[in-house]
């Protein structure tokens, strides 16, 4: 791992705890929606009514793999995956896949390995500073990706965990079970690691780096005695693009404190275009897992309100890149992750909220339409044993301007070859 990255969060830890408290956060007890509220008849049902409207339906059924594979020799093992995550089942790629588990590599035992941790990184050269001195817990509002292998097809993150709370900063990974074994009885994990910030006002997070996660991940993973790092790590060849992948926007990327651009190796400020996020070299850190922690019995729950107070292009039924939105109004997370004698774990996560907003001029910001009320609402639920898993979410969101206007959003993967996709948007004037 590259130890430069990790000793640079030293600077970038002593402005932390104060100039990135981007957004409102509180923790709040209201319950967002969960999966038993959200039954498979009304979901169908409203997939249903809007192909009888007329409503054009994307859908996908997961019989395609995408392009793309990449082959691996992975300590023994010949693995072919497709290198990245994506939204949906089409192939068109959101992160990077940087972590490739052998070994004890179940989701479940690689979970177990890094909750296990205390928050003491100063060998790595950490410091003693938020996010940098957290403790792993499961992920509050990280949404459902997928990916694909050769062994088991398309896969979901039924595990998702996060060393940093919702805001500011978190580092993030997302873990995917593949069905390839050893001749000893070894599994495969392929895993996304990402370094992200929340981008003022908003729900969502901007990535900043693939690389720095990817080294906290390694390092903790040694630091857990799991693993001989002379013998048990080992990259591959390039396989995403190389030095960055995707893009930092510069509104988001001029708010950054300069310790934090050293840390994440950018260029000096300010910019005035989008700055590549840090891939280095392209390669994923091979990881093997000599040694299994106990998956101990227990339950874990979690939740937040964010307040939405910003700008933002029109999300869905939009005119063009001029239809921006003044949006404001709490969203609330909830999640609620156990893991039973058997060590099957088991997840439900939701968010719900009603949130405010006003058409405007973005180059002025002044009003040029009515206000409107907008609802969203999704919910995600997962479980993964020794005899399979599955993951499934269902996105909603809804307005009425002029009409009504509505986007929902499915995504359903099995461990046993069964995958789907679908969505649509509903954007109706006057009726």
């Amino acid at each position: 791992m590259k130890q430069t990255n990790i000793c640079r969060a030293l600077l970038a830890a002593l402005v932390l705890g104060g100039c990135l408290l981007l957004a409102s956060c509180s923790q709040d007890t209201a319950v967002a929606p969960t999966a038993a509220e959200t039954s498979a008849t009304d979901i169908d049902g409203a997939f249903a009514l809007a192909a009888e409207k007329g409503t054009t339906i994307d859908q996908q059924d997961g019989r395609t793999a995408p392009a793309d594979l990449v082959s691996v020799d992975c300590f023994g093992q010949d693995m072919t995956f497709w290198p990245f995550t994506g939204a949906k089942l089409d192939g068109v790629p959101m992160d990077p896949v940087n972590l490739v588990f052998a070994g004890n590599a179940d989701p479940l035992q690689i979970r177990a390995a890094l909750l296990a941790l205390d928050g003491d990184r100063s060998a790595l050269g950490a410091p003693d500073a938020y996010p940098f001195n957290q403790v792993w817990t499961d992920a509050l509002g990280g949404a459902v990706q997928s990916t694909y292998a050769a062994d088991g097809g398309w896969l979901g993150s039924v595990i998702q965990l996060t060393l940093g709370d919702y805001e500011p900063l978190r580092f993030h990974l997302r873990l995917f079970r593949t069905r390839a074994f050893g001749p000893d009885n070894e599994r495969y994990t392929l895993g996304a690691a990402h370094f992200e910030v929340l981008i003022p006002g908003t729900t969502d997070h901007q990535v900043l780096s693939w690389e720095v996660a990817k080294d906290i991940v390694v390092g903790d993973l040694m630091r857990s005695g799991l693993l001989n790092p002379a013998e048990h790590l080992r990259p591959t060849g390039q396989i995403t693009p190389s030095p960055g992948f995707r893009e930092i926007i510069p509104a988001v990327y001029n708010g950054l404190p300069d310790e934090l651009i050293a840390l994440i190796e950018g260029p000096a400020k300010p910019v005035t275009d989008p700055v590549p996020i840090g891939n280095g070299d392209g390669t994923a850190m091979m990881v093997y897992l000599a040694g299994a922690t106990p998956v101990t019995p227990g339950t874990y729950t979690n939740s937040t309100t964010i307040t939405f107070d910003q700008y933002v292009p029109r999300p869905y039924c939009s005119e063009g890149p001029g239809d921006w939105l003044y949006i404001a109004g709490p969203v609330v997370f909830q999640t609620s992750v156990s893991v039973d004698e058997f060590g099957t774990f088991n997840y439900e996560q939701g968010y719900t909220g009603d949130l405010f907003g006003i058409p405007v001029d973005i180059a002025t910001g002044q009003p040029v339409g009515e206000a409107i009320t907008a609802k969203v609402w999704g919910v995600q639920h997962g479980w993964l044993g020794f005899t399979g898993g599955r993951v499934g979410s269902f996105d909603k969101k809804m307005t009425h301007e002029s009409g009504p206007q509505m986007q929902y959003l499915q995504l359903k993967i099995g461990e046993w070859d069964k995958a789907m996709y679908r969505g649509f948007e509903r954007c109706l004037d006057g009726d």
